[in-house]
């Protein structure tokens, strides 16, 4: 019987994040290696939790293995999104009723407190070092994403939310980041079956 832990992850930066952090998982098993098929899948936005995630978990997920394959769905999302609305876009718990009657046996949920960008800016060095700005550099702005687009602007260029890092993520300390949000990363780390101390 083969198992799938499918994550599914609001754009192309959170996939190469996520894969990072799997990689770094690896690390922490006996053998560096895991007894479960991965996938991670960017649904393009908060958006795509209400209709993309189950078509494309039909499609193209459970086409690929077998019919007794054992998947747990993990949903990876920022909260920001939630935290300000009186009315949330996305009713968590249908997405999950939807998942596990298209046989999703389990549905776990990561929250990135407020956004992706907090996270990465635990390491604030490594973004610096990356877009080559002075190590001097103060990080300023109203939220992660404010800050994170103000450092890209320091140096010219554009940070673009969801949208391919251009090396940015392969740059970070992702050990750094995974132990300051350990909390918010322990459901993925669990499902792996690795502990993080």
């Amino acid at each position: 019987m083969s198992k799938c832990l499918v994550l599914f992850v609001e754009g192309d930066t959170e996939v190469e994040f996520y894969k990072q952090v799997i990689a770094n998982a690896r690390k922490l098993r006996p053998n560096g290696m895991f007894d479960t098929n991965i996938e991670c899948k960017s649904i393009n936005g908060v958006g795509g939790f209400k209709n993309i995630v189950l078509r494309k978990f039909v499609k193209e997920i459970k086409t690929k293995y077998d019919e007794d394959c054992v998947y747990t769905v993990v949903l990876c999302r920022d909260t920001d999104v939630f935290e300000l609305s009186l009315k949330p876009p996305i009713k968590w718990n249908e997405v999950e009723r939807d998942l596990r009657a298209s046989g999703a046996a389990d549905v776990i949920h990561v929250e990135a407190r407020h956004s992706i960008e907090d996270w990465f800016l635990y390491d604030a060095e490594g973004i610096i070092s990356f877009l080559r700005l002075n190590k001097k550099t103060k990080v300023t702005g109203k939220d992660g994403y404010d800050k994170l687009k103000r450092l890209y602007k320091q140096a010219n260029k554009m940070y673009y939310k969801g949208m391919k890092s251009n090396g940015m993520v392969s740059r970070l300390d992702i050990d750094k980041i995974a132990n300051a949000v350990k909390d918010q990363l322990n459901p993925l780390y669990k499902a792996l079956g690795v502990e993080k101390n």
